[in-house]
């Protein structure tokens, strides 16, 4: 950083030189950023639990906290940073990032509208699926008892609406595909509509429904075949920061990428046990 000393006036005909130096020193640092703060990273991700990705409801880091905020640490701690995390409703997270008030955000997939809140890693004007954090697939979920069935364009058996997680990217592919869809803040939500017979089925992500299901020991509810939709998911950065350090936002989606499947392979079996 260049500084323009001929904005402050020192006097050095009355002062000690060791005096002088010593006010030229605070001005200096008063000038300077903080080292702590350009070496630490803001990231913001949802208070809705995404196991084994992102662990927890609620506010607070939880520990374990998630494969996808082990594979962000070990990506920062490469390039010698450190990480804030912190944690909003899903449908803040993004607004967090545009307004500048964080410098990332994570795990989102890929959509055009959401270019207006961050930037993801592009290779020839696509998401580069190379640097993602992970990949998850969305199923059709419903009652066993309704013989639903899914052929991966028609879904036969009932009328009813479809629930999804609210500010899940499946929505907008669901209302697409002319499916009446209701958001329920989560899983444990969207499948106590499905049982009572609110919802026709669910559309959830396999890794967080099959989990979830497990843990409640429901054999009432089945998974269709074959998938509704497999997506990447990505670190998003804020345009603030990628604006002021484009170079260190393209080393931090390398970093990420390169501790992706090394965190998940030795982390796994940790989450699987939760």
């Amino acid at each position: 950083m260049h500084l323009n000393l001929c904005l402050f006036k020192i006097d050095f005909t009355w002062q000690s030189t060791e005096k002088s130096l010593l006010n030229l020193l605070k001005i200096t640092l008063l000038l300077l950023p903080s080292l702590a703060s350009s070496d630490t990273l803001k990231l913001v991700f949802s208070d809705v639990e995404v196991s084994p990705y992102q662990m927890g409801n609620g506010s607070a880091l939880t520990n374990p906290p998630g494969i996808a905020v082990d594979i962000i640490v070990k990506a920062a701690k490469n390039l010698g940073h450190t990480v804030h995390f912190i944690r909003v409703p899903n449908k803040r997270v993004l607004l967090t990032i545009k307004s500048g008030k964080a410098d990332g955000a994570f795990i989102f997939s890929y959509k055009t509208e959401r270019e207006q809140y961050g930037r993801y890693p592009m290779k020839n004007g696509k998401p580069d699926g190379d640097l993602r954090i992970a990949s998850m697939s969305y199923y059709f979920y419903a009652l066993r008892i309704n013989d639903m069935t899914w052929d991966g364009k028609k879904l036969a058996g009932s009328s009813l609406k479809v629930g999804a997680n609210s500010g899940y990217s499946i929505i907008g592919d669901l209302k697409k595909m002319g499916f009446k869809v209701e958001e329920a803040k989560t899983t444990q939500q969207n499948f106590q509509k499905l049982k009572s017979n609110r919802f026709g089925a669910v559309a959830a992500q396999s890794i967080t429904a099959d989990a979830f299901l497990k843990f409640e020991q429901n054999t009432a509810v089945e998974r269709l075949e074959p998938p509704l939709k497999t997506k990447d998911y990505f670190l998003m950065l804020s345009h603030q920061f990628y604006k002021k350090n484009s170079e260190k936002a393209k080393q931090l989606w390398q970093e990420v990428a390169l501790a992706r499947d090394y965190i998940a392979a030795q982390k796994s079996v940790k989450y699987l046990k939760k």
